[in-house]
Formats: C-alpha cells, sequence, structure tokens
C-alpha cells in the first residue's frame, strides 16, 4: 500500500499565491498574455502538481544551510526547494506517518530574499 501525499500551503503562502493568481485572472481579462506574473504562477502550479506526485522530486538543502528562520517557524530537520521562474524559490518540508506524506509549501520567493534568510 503506498501513501497518500498531500501538499498544503502555509497560510502567509496561500494567501500570497491567491493575490497572484487574482492578477493573473485580470491581465488575462485586459488580454494580457505571458506576463513574467503568469509565467510565475504557471512555475508554482507545475512545481505543486510535481510535488503530488513526487514530494521529494526538489533539491534537498542540506541541514548546515537551513536558515533558522524555518527551524524556528516550522520546527524544520529537513528543507527543500524548486527553482521556479526568474530566480523564484519555492521551499517546503516534508512531514510523513504510516497513512501520508504532506509536503508544507512554507514560501514562494525570489531568490535574493531566500539569500538573505
Amino acid at each position: 500500500m503506498s501513501k497518500r501525499i498531500r501538499v498544503i500551503n502555509r497560510k502567509e503562502v496561500a494567501t500570497d499565491l491567491h493575490e497572484l493568481n487574482r492578477e493573473v485572472k485580470d491581465e488575462r481579462k485586459r488580454g494580457i498574455v505571458n506576463s513574467d506574473k503568469q509565467k510565475l504562477f504557471a512555475s508554482i502550479k507545475s512545481a505543486v502538481d510535481r510535488l503530488k506526485v513526487d514530494p521529494i522530486s526538489g533539491i534537498q538543502i542540506p541541514k548546515k544551510y537551513i536558515p533558522k528562520r524555518y527551524v524556528t517557524m516550522a520546527d524544520v530537520n529537513y528543507l527543500w526547494k524548486v527553482n521556479l521562474f526568474d530566480g523564484w524559490r519555492l521551499i517546503y518540508t516534508l512531514h510523513t506517518d504510516e497513512i501520508e506524506i504532506l509536503a508544507i509549501v512554507l514560501d514562494a520567493i525570489p531568490h535574493r530574499t531566500y539569500e538573505k534568510y
């Protein structure tokens, strides 16, 4: 029996993605296609879809490089990233039990922001 895989977003990430989705929809209504926001949103959606199939498909960040921010935020022992459009990063961690694997998206941020952590 294989484990069920779920991807959830931290509340702040969910709010940011909802806003980005709203902006993308607004752009499309105005006839704007293929903008940077649309490309970013599509790359996030693609990354999340990939995590639903293979939660370890991202790049594991060595423990010594895990920013303290994530340890404090979510008691992270392991951290992964997925490179997105235009230097953005999707940062996530995994929790597992006998029934499921839970991928928790902690951030979707530009690389330069991640470097500051």
